[in-house]
């Protein structure tokens, strides 16, 4: 397992809320961080790389390019869409896209990053959500995904152990992020403001802050965290 300050991190989701903050903090290690997203927004020091995670060519070229030297150490993948909606309200095309972007996206990823962590005893943190452990109204799409990417985590820390390839998970509550707020809109306005009171974290403090995620998967990428390993870690102020 390499230390901090020489390993090559690959970070989906980079333009904003966690990925951009996890990112920046790898950075700051003195890591070599790739950021990949659709928008070029990553932070400074960061090396941009155009990805739609839910598309297999374009992940496919993607690893291939932050893999230059034939190793990906750490791969956090952060990338996500948030769906709320009635279930008569939710179109194939929206199941689709969340699936794509939550579920398949990171599977994608790790398929086609796996013979470089392999090379280098890498390790792999996922950002999956409370709604993937604790049942929530109006989140069918979202919470059927995230559950998937819990599972698909747990599965593959047991499979990869062996080879000494870490896989974990953080599972976040109410994020101080712009979509967060767009949710909260929606649920007081046109759905059911009870539904909201269940997002509400039990610690005082308010909402999550993006770095505050960021320097959990920062740790479980560390040596510190070399024992860790099918760990589904709440990060929600008690919500679960």
């Amino acid at each position: 397992m390499n230390e901090p300050g020489s390993r090559v991190v690959v970070v989906t989701g980079a333009a904003s809320g966690i990925g951009h903050a996890t990112a920046a903090l790898f950075r700051d290690l003195g890591d070599t961080v790739y950021g990949l997203d659709i928008r070029p927004s990553v932070p400074d020091g960061v090396t941009y790389v155009e990805c739609n995670v839910g598309d297999r060519a374009s992940v496919l070229a993607a690893v291939e390019t932050c893999a230059a030297d034939g190793r990906i150490d750490v791969l956090a993948n952060v990338a996500g869409v948030v769906q709320f909606g009635r279930i008569d309200t939710v179109t194939e095309e929206e199941w689709d896209r969340v699936h794509a972007v939550d579920l398949k996206g990171p599977f994608m990823l790790i398929q086609a990053a796996l013979p470089h962590l392999r090379a280098c005893g890498g390790n792999i943190v996922n950002v999956s959500s409370v709604a993937g452990n604790k049942a929530q109204p109006y989140a069918t799409a979202y919470a059927a995904a995230k559950g998937g990417l819990t599972q698909l985590t747990r599965a593959l820390a047991l499979e990869l152990a062996p080879e000494g390839i870490r896989v974990n998970a953080i599972c976040p509550g109410t994020v101080d992020t712009p979509i967060v707020e767009q949710v909260f809109h929606k649920l007081t306005d046109d759905l059911d403001t009870r539904v909201a009171d269940r997002l509400m974290m039990m610690l005082p403090g308010g909402a999550i802050r993006p770095d505050e995620i960021g320097s959990a998967i920062v740790y479980l990428a560390s040596p510190q965290a070399r024992m860790i390993t099918g760990e589904i870690m709440a990060f929600d102020g008690g919500m679960s």
